[in-house]
C-alpha cells in the first residue's frame, strides 16, 4: 500500500507530460510530512526517469529556534538524499510591522518569489508542491462557505510559474496515503504546532468538519479532488469557446471602449454568456483590476440579452452602457471624444498604467536596484540607439510598424498582434511605446525593437520593465508543504 503513493505521483506526472526528460525540478519543502514524502518520492522517480531533483525551504522566522531547527532538519535530509538544498530566512514579522498585511498571506508571496529566485538563477524548469486530496477538500467547503467558489473551486493540478511549471504530484493521493508512505520508508518529518490552532479557517475545517464527511464516506477527498480536477477541464473548454464567441460578438472603439452586439450576444448559449461577461469587464477595466460581483455581472447580462428598445447604465468609475439599434456600446467618459489621438508621456523614474493589464517603467540603470524576477514581469535594457528618450506611449495606430533584432525591415504591428495571438479585441487598446523621434520601439508583452535585450551584460544604459497582470489561476491553500 505505501508504494501506491509514488505510483499515483508518477501516473499524474506521465499523463500530463510534466516533467520532460533533462529537466530540473524544484521540490517546496518545508520539512513537513507531505513535503517529505513528495521530495522522497520524485527522488526516486528521478532515478528511472532522466531529471533530477532539488528543495527549497524557506524559514519565515516567526517560530524562533524551532523554525530554525525545520531548516536544519530538511539541509541534512538532503544531504542524506544527494540533492542540492536551497535555504533562506525571511523576517516576515518584520515585513507585516513595516508593510501591513495578512502574515499567511505574505509568508506565502514571499516564499513564492524565493522559489521564483532559485529557479531562475539555478535552472530549474518545474516547481513541485505537495498539496493532495485532502487540500483540494478543505479548499472547496471552504469555498463553498464563503461565498467565493467559483466554477472549479479547489486547487489546480498545475499552472504556470515565473517562465516554468508549477505541479502538484499528490493531488490525487490522500494524507492517509502520505502518512503511510512515510511510515513505511521510516522517514522523519518536522511538525508546525500552528497546524492544530483553531485561529486559522483551515484548521478549523480540517479538524471540525472534514471528519464528519470521512466518517460518511472515507474515500471523500479523493472524490473531490478528482471531480475538481474534471472540472477545470470542462472549464478549460468552455472559457476557450467563450473567447471564440467574444471575437465575433465585439468589437473595439478606436478611442477606447467597444461595442457589443445584442442580437448576436442574445444568440450565445447561456453557459457561454456567464463566461462572456468577465471577459468584457476584463477588457474594459484592465484585465485583473476590474469591479466584479454578481450584481453588476447580473445587470449587464439583463441589458445584453435585450434586442429591442433603447436604454443605457451606470458602471462603475465613470464608464456607462448604452443600448440600442441592437448594439451595447461600453465607454468611459471622455473616451468619445478623444477619439485615438491620445498619447501619455512615459517620464523616467515612474510608473505608467497602459492598456491590458500592463504598467511600465524605465529608468537609468544607476538610479534604481536591479528588479527581482517575478512572474509577469519582463526586464529589459537597451542605449539611446534603441530609442532616444523621453519616450511616450499610445495605442496604435494604422501603418504602425517596428525594426525587430536581425530583421532588415520594419514588421508591421498589426502582424505582431496576429502572429502573438492577441485577441482582436484587445489590440486597439494595446500600448506602444514610441521613441523621441516618434519611432515605435515596443509592443510591450510582445516584441520588442532592435537595441533591446534581457541580458543586463549587454544591455545598454536604461532599464525598461514591464508587467502584466498575473494569471489569477493562484491557490490559497495553507499547507505546511507550500
Amino acid at each position: 500500500m505505501a508504494e501506491e503513493l509514488e505510483r499515483q505521483a508518477a501516473d499524474l506526472i506521465r499523463a500530463h507530460g510534466w516533467i520532460p526528460e533533462g529537466r530540473r525540478v524544484l521540490v517546496a519543502c518545508s520539512g513537513g510530512p507531505d513535503s517529505v514524502a513528495l521530495l522522497h518520492v520524485l527522488k526516486r522517480l528521478a532515478e528511472g526517469s532522466g531529471f533530477t531533483v532539488g528543495a527549497a525551504h524557506v524559514d519565515h522566522m516567526l517560530r524562533g529556534d524551532e523554525s530554525e531547527e525545520d531548516a536544519r532538519f530538511v539541509r541534512a535530509m538532503c544531504a542524506g538524499l544527494g540533492v542540492p538544498f536551497h535555504g533562506t530566512s525571511i523576517p516576515v514579522g518584520e515585513i507585516v510591522r513595516k508593510a501591513g498585511g495578512n502574515v499567511q498571506d505574505v509568508c506565502r508571496s514571499e516564499r513564492y518569489r524565493y522559489f521564483g529566485e532559485v529557479m531562475e538563477q539555478e535552472g530549474y524548469g518545474v516547481l513541485a508542491t505537495a498539496h493532495h486530496a485532502d487540500d483540494v477538500l478543505e479548499t472547496v467547503l471552504m469555498r463553498l462557505a464563503r461565498g467565493t467558489a467559483d466554477a472549479a473551486p479547489g486547487i489546480p493540478a498545475s499552472r504556470k510559474f515565473g517562465k516554468g511549471l508549477l505541479i502538484r504530484p499528490f493531488l490525487l493521493s490522500e494524507r492517509r496515503e502520505v502518512m503511510e508512505y512515510l511510515e513505511a520508508h521510516g522517514l522523519p518529518y518536522r511538525t508546525d504546532p500552528s497546524n492544530m490552532k483553531p485561529d486559522y479557517t483551515r484548521n478549523r475545517f480540517r479538524h471540525r468538519i472534514v471528519p464528519l464527511i470521512r466518517e460518511e464516506n472515507p474515500g471523500a477527498a479523493r472524490r473531490f479532488a478528482e471531480w475538481d480536477l474534471a472540472r477545470r477541464e470542462d472549464e478549460a473548454y468552455l472559457d476557450g469557446r467563450a473567447r471564440e464567441a467574444w471575437e465575433e460578438i465585439s468589437e473595439p472603439l478606436p478611442g477606447g471602449g467597444l461595442t457589443v452586439m445584442t442580437e448576436a450576444f442574445s444568440r450565445v448559449p447561456s453557459a457561454l454568456q456567464r463566461r462572456l461577461i468577465p471577459i468584457l469587464l476584463d477588457y474594459l477595466y484592465l484585465s485583473g483590476r476590474h469591479p466584479s460581483g454578481a450584481r453588476l455581472e447580473s445587470l449587464i447580462l439583463s441589458q445584453l440579452t435585450r434586442t429591442e428598445g433603447s436604454g443605457s447604465v451606470d458602471l462603475p468609475d465613470g464608464f456607462r452602457l448604452e443600448r440600442e439599434y441592437g448594439k451595447a456600446v461600453f465607454r468611459k467618459a471622455g473616451q468619445e471624444a478623444a477619439g485615438n489621438a491620445w498619447e501619455t508621456p512615459l517620464p523616467a523614474g515612474r510608473w505608467v498604467a497602459a492598456g491590458s493589464g500592463m504598467r511600465m517603467f524605465w529608468s537609468d540603470r544607476e538610479s534604481v536596484p536591479e528588479p527581482e524576477p517575478a512572474p509577469g514581469r519582463e526586464v529589459l535594457y537597451f542605449g539611446e540607439e534603441a530609442a532616444i528618450p523621453p519616450l511616450s506611449v499610445r495605442p496604435p495606430r494604422a501603418g504602425d510598424r517596428i525594426l525587430l533584432p536581425n530583421m532588415a525591415e520594419p514588421k508591421k504591428v498589426s502582424r505582431i498582434f496576429i502572429d502573438g495571438k492577441i485577441p482582436r479585441s484587445l489590440r486597439a487598446a494595446w500600448p506602444v511605446v514610441t521613441a523621441a523621434d516618434g519611432r515605435v520601439v515596443a509592443v510591450p508583452g510582445a516584441r520588442y525593437g532592435r537595441g533591446f535585450t534581457r541580458d543586463g551584460r549587454k544591455g545598454g544604459p536604461y532599464i525598461f520593465i514591464v508587467e502584466q497582470a498575473a494569471d489569477n489561476d493562484a491557490d490559497h491553500a495553507q499547507e505546511e508543504t507550500t
